[in-house]
């Protein structure tokens, strides 16, 4: 098995692209409160126009439109085929924002940023301890079709590089629907991809949201179902389910070896808000369903067994008021 002092392509591309689908389609219609008077402005342009904002009476509030948050994993074993092993532990801070612009009555633009930065912290003889730093710019366009569909879609070139190593890329694209059923019941629809150099990712997705009241709403939003309680407009509370994970490339002899981390975070968050739409956010959990492959340019290797881990996170982000 090769050294894996990688040079890492990226960070949990279905994650990502998922996320940035659902953050593109849900955002849009949504003004943001705010003092100054530019952010004022945009306000009333969102109000003035002829996209539908959200529907019903619910405490859970929006999806973040920025955050910057931190993440650490507990130590985990890689235990290979030949029986030995290597273990490491990881630190991540993100930071990541959209910012929707309205072009037209029934159209906007959405431009942002998303910045990732991982140390993998080495607690085996036989592993270099390594950095990478990930960053990607986002651009979307979003449709009020009428008063039940909106359509859109995004494009995302990403660029990573780990220590010592020169830049990689990829892009991610995709395009989708929301439709909104009734004041608690909306469903989405799409289909995304991911380019890179070491393969192309084609997926399908779908989702729904349901409030089953103004504290308690269900949502299937793929890959995070949770379950939300909202007691009231200032606190939030969630337990579920999102992806993580890693995947790299290094080089041995003339062949690229991919390595791909998977791994689902099982966890109990809550979230305060601090002032305004400002929220801080807090969560605790364990990783599960980890496992690692290797794949080459004609080769394959079969899963490897990863344990699980403790996790720990926090965070602040920026949630619009409705």
């Amino acid at each position: 098995m090769p050294s894996l002092s990688p040079s890492l392509q990226s960070v949990t591309r279905t994650l990502r692209a998922q996320h940035l689908c659902t953050l593109t389609l849900l955002t849009a219609s949504l003004p943001v409160q705010a003092d100054p008077a530019f952010m004022q402005r945009w306000v009333e342009q969102f109000a003035d126009s002829e996209i539908v904002f959200q529907r019903g009476s619910t405490n859970v509030p929006f999806q973040p439109l920025a955050f910057v948050d931190a993440t650490h994993y507990g130590e985990s074993t890689l235990e290979r085929a030949d029986g030995s092993s290597v273990s490491a532990r990881q630190t991540t801070l993100s930071q990541g924002a959209v910012l929707p612009f309205l072009m037209s009555p029934r159209d906007a633009l959405l431009v942002g940023d998303w910045v990732s930065w991982s140390h993998f912290d080495s607690t085996s003889s036989n592993l270099d301890s390594f950095d990478v730093l990930s960053v990607g710019v986002p651009v979307g366009w979003f449709r009020q079709v009428n008063d039940r569909w909106q359509a859109g879609g995004f494009v995302m070139p990403l660029g990573h590089k780990a220590s010592g190593e020169h830049w990689s890329w990829e892009t991610m694209t995709g395009g989708f629907a929301r439709y909104v059923q009734n004041d608690r019941l909306w469903w989405a629809f799409g289909l995304y991809a991911d380019f890179s150099p070491g393969d192309n990712l084609y997926l399908p997705y779908v989702g729904a949201s349901y409030a089953l009241n103004e504290r308690w709403t269900l949502s299937a939003v793929m890959p995070w179902p949770a379950v939300l309680y909202a007691p009231d407009s200032h606190t939030l509370y969630r337990l579920g389910v999102s992806p993580s994970g890693a995947s790299w490339s290094t080089k041995t002899g003339t062949s690229d070896i991919q390595y791909e981390l998977d791994t689902w975070d099982f966890g109990f968050s809550a979230a305060r808000r601090l002032q305004g739409n400002l929220w801080l956010e807090g969560e605790v959990g364990v990783t599960g369903l980890t496992g690692m492959s290797l794949r080459g340019s004609d080769w394959e290797e079969p899963d490897f067994d990863v344990s699980n881990s403790p996790y720990i996170s926090i965070g602040i982000n920026f949630r619009p008021s409705l």
